[in-house]
């Protein structure tokens, strides 16, 4: 056994925050759909594992002492004579932020299936497998590693959550869904953002129509997220609505759905059934709204504590379970 219970695949990067003017706003922190799944699923209690290449720079050193400081094992990482991946967040006149990448080039887009020679032996042992549409989009080769990777972890039993996270500055939408085809069917969970994925790469808003479409690939439980719409969960052909929770105004919305789903990922490997770890993680993106940075920073007892102030659920059978 590798001793982990998620492993989580993807580019973390360093954060940094400035003005309009250029001045920086905040020391620079580490970010990143991949750091802000692993972290949220360590905070849920799962022993987690990052699997990724980043440089031989100072940036690399910051994120592997902030993974180190959350309790991510590192131990699995490559290294690579290219920059590690960074962005800029810039807030406008108006305080809306705007993001500048530095990633063309990054250490993370050499990765490639021959990782997989590292790595199999651990996705072979570990529960549950997160990555996501932007890693795939990386490069060819983070797509193939990708598609093995799922492939491989389906083979061994576990289950591969898949977000779709579609980035039109990464990839195509018809590059992304070809993506989407391929990989559907080895997963375990996909999540989709209804509009910003569903939209480009299916043409659909409505959840009941995004998840028949998802359906059509994969045997997956489909969760769509709407923005502050509630969350929808299809699973065994039974939908269940949560509302999202009730919070202040939002102090910085970045990496919400990747709390979502690394929280959702910690329950899966911990047993837990989806519909029923669904209300904590909803809570937990909610709760990672209310600082600057993507990453959560909520304990599992201060998720639950805000919890308390959530309506109940609603469940709903859609016209297939009816029939």
């Amino acid at each position: 056994m590798s001793g982990f219970d998620v492993l989580v695949l993807g580019e973390p990067m360093v954060e940094r925050h400035h003005d309009a003017d250029g001045r920086t706003l905040a020391p620079d922190s580490v970010s990143g759909d991949a750091f802000n799944a692993a972290s949220a699923a360590a905070l849920a209690g799962a022993r987690v594992a990052l699997l990724t290449v980043l440089g031989e720079d100072d940036a690399a050193e910051l994120v592997i002492r902030e993974l180190e400081r959350r309790g991510i094992h590192t131990g699995h990482i490559a290294r690579a004579s290219a920059p590690t991946g960074a962005y800029t967040v810039t807030s406008d006149v108006h305080g809306q932020p705007r993001f500048s990448y530095q990633r063309a080039g990054s250490a993370a887009t050499t990765l490639a299936c021959t990782h997989l020679d590292r790595w199999g032996p651990v996705i072979d042992s570990a529960p549950v497998l997160v990555t996501s549409g932007i890693t795939s989009a990386l490069s060819d080769g983070a797509a193939e590693l990708v598609s093995g990777a799922i492939r491989r972890a389906s083979e061994a039993g576990s289950t591969a959550c898949y977000d779709v996270n579609f980035r039109p500055g990464l990839t195509s939408p018809e590059r992304a869904r070809r993506l989407l085809d391929e990989v559907a069917p080895g997963c375990g969970l996909v999540k989709i953002a209804s509009p910003g994925d569903s939209v480009p790469l299916l043409g659909l808003t409505d959840p009941a129509e995004v998840s028949a479409a998802l359906r059509a690939l994969t045997d997956a439980a489909i969760v769509v997220s709407q923005g502050s719409q509630p969350i929808v969960l299809s699973e065994q052909r039974q939908v269940m609505r949560y509302p999202i929770l009730p919070m202040p105004r939002p102090v910085d919305t970045t990496g919400a759905g990747d709390v979502l789903l690394g929280t959702l990922a910690a329950a899966l490997a911990a047993g837990s059934a989806l519909a029923s770890a669904l209300p904590v993680a909803v809570a937990a993106a909610g709760l990672s709204t209310q600082h600057r940075g993507g990453a959560a920073r909520a304990s599992l007892n201060e998720v639950l504590a805000a919890l308390q102030s959530c309506p109940e659920p609603s469940h709903a059978l859609n016209e297939e379970s009816r029939s």
